[in-house]
């Protein structure tokens, strides 16, 4: 990194002068800088934004001292940190894998922190890789009005959901089992705005309904901030919903209100009068355009845990293809089986269990289909191949289920008491369906490849996403 002088442009490309930017990152934390000078893969750069967080935030520390030393000053030097980590002159062509053999999924679900989470530790042991778009906005690209940069104060609880998140996501990042990269449309602006204007078209033929806003984390993460709101407002609150409500019945839903907010890993200490107002992101991801440009990309399949997701993702598949129906009983014989999934276990348990090779036989069934129906497929043996793969997927379950219980097993040793063991190990799973895809023609929308080429001429990159995966869970208790 050249010298830059005070008044100089920020050498992030952020328009700023040096001393308005990057200046006191790199007088107070040099190591940090240091970090980012080596930065030069993806692997590299999410080591660098482990190192900050751990630096910035104290995350050696209890959550809860995490969290009342969540300042606007280590805010700042977070997304100072970011801005560096990610200029908008980042060459990110050269960065993202080219399709190969591996089993990549890119996560098209909710990024709220424990959605995410558990989405990422649940479909761990079926894929190779998990691509996950960054969970943070990237101040490069952000006016001054929404900046955390300038307006650390109006970020704290966006921030406090962020340091969590990627806090239960590092050990899969250090593992290199998940890659966290930035928004495409961060360094491309023209792309930007033509994936938001094809989104929009085609949206409008597949709108979000009511059921859906009703099911999202988001309609949940609202009422939980209700609990923030000051005690004599609450307090009024009740009374106006129940006026026979008396002084002690108030005083227990504010009790219970108190406890909640003490004891939530995503609710801050203030209440929020002691706060300016505070900026709330939802995220999924990236929206479709830019999701199955990324998969086309990169040799990646689409995952997600929403079902508007899910319907938006099949309006892609060529169901009109001669080989359309081709996999239709495998994909049949996929969803009436009961899959298990990690729930609420120890980040790191479950990254031990990927490490030790846990389902490996399975992924390596999944890698095959993989190959298989991403090449060019010979309708003459297309049905043969069908029912092979439905075949194997018989034994391949076995030996699955197999897996499983030795997982159950390892539960059982991994820091539970032995008089809560078996109930502990029940909560640790879920069961549901692992809904495959795979329409003849592939997923595709039309202009997405003629994207590629233009804005990061890549000459390999697939032409169509031959599958994609919907997690159907059913908690089983």
């Amino acid at each position: 990194m050249a010298t830059t002088g005070r008044n100089d442009p920020c050498h992030c490309a952020s328009g700023k002068k040096y001393k308005h930017c990057c200046f006191q990152l790199e007088e107070s934390r040099p190591k940090l800088v240091d970090t980012l000078k080596v930065a030069d893969s993806l692997r590299d750069r999410n080591h660098a934004l482990l190192i900050a967080l751990n630096e910035i935030f104290r995350l050696d520390q209890p959550w809860e001292k995490v969290k009342s030393g969540m300042t606007d000053a280590r805010i700042k030097e977070f997304f100072d940190f970011a801005a560096a980590l990610w200029p908008t002159d980042t060459n990110l062509a050269a960065l993202l894998p080219t399709p190969d053999s591996s089993l990549r999924a890119l996560y098209l679900g909710e990024y709220d922190p424990e959605a995410m989470v558990e989405n990422v530790f649940r479909f761990s042991l079926y894929a190779d890789e998990i691509i996950l778009i960054n969970p943070f906005d990237n101040p490069n690209c952000l006016a001054d009005k929404y900046n955390p940069v300038v307006h650390p104060e109006e970020w704290r609880m966006q921030t406090l959901r962020i340091v969590y998140h990627l806090r239960m996501l590092a050990p899969w990042i250090a593992a290199g089992l998940v890659t966290l990269i930035p928004d495409p449309g961060d360094f491309d602006y023209a792309l930007r705005t033509k994936t938001w204007a094809m989104g929009t078209e085609r949206i409008k033929k597949n709108p979000v309904t009511r059921e859906d806003v009703e099911i999202s984390s988001a309609k949940n993460r609202a009422m939980d901030y209700f609990l923030m709101a000051p005690p004599e407002y609450l307090a009024a609150k009740i009374r106006e919903s129940d006026p026979t409500a008396t002084a002690e019945m108030v005083e227990k839903v504010l009790e219970y209100v108190a406890f909640r907010k003490k004891n939530d890993p995503l609710l801050l200490d203030q209440n929020l009068d002691q706060m300016p107002g505070q900026l709330q992101v939802y995220k999924t991801g990236t929206g479709l355009e830019l999701g199955l440009y990324l998969c086309q990309t990169m040799g990646a399949f689409p995952y997600t845990n929403i079902p508007f997701r899910w319907r938006e993702i099949m309006t892609a598949g060529d169901q009109l293809s001669p080989d359309a129906q081709v996999w239709s009983p495998l994909t049949k014989a996929f969803g009436n089986l009961d899959f298990k999934f990690l729930d609420n276990v120890d980040p790191n348990f479950a990254v031990t269990m990927r490490k030790e090779g846990r389902l490996e036989s399975f992924r390596s069934y999944t890698r095959k289909l993989w190959k298989t129906v991403g090449g060019e497929l010979d309708l003459n043996k297309a049905d043969s191949l069908a029912r092979d793969f439905r075949d194997e997927l018989t034994d391949e379950y076995a030996k699955a289920q197999a897996d499983w219980a030795a997982i159950d097993r390892d539960l059982l040793k991994w820091g539970v008491p032995a008089i809560a063991g078996a109930a502990q190990a029940a909560v640790s799973m879920a069961t549901g369906h692992y809904n495959l895809a795979l329409p003849g023609g592939g997923f595709a929308v039309k202009g997405v490849s003629e994207l590629i080429q233009s804005h990061l001429k890549r000459k390999e990159f697939r032409k169509k996403t031959p599958l994609s995966v919907f997690i159907d869970l059913e908690k089983k208790r």
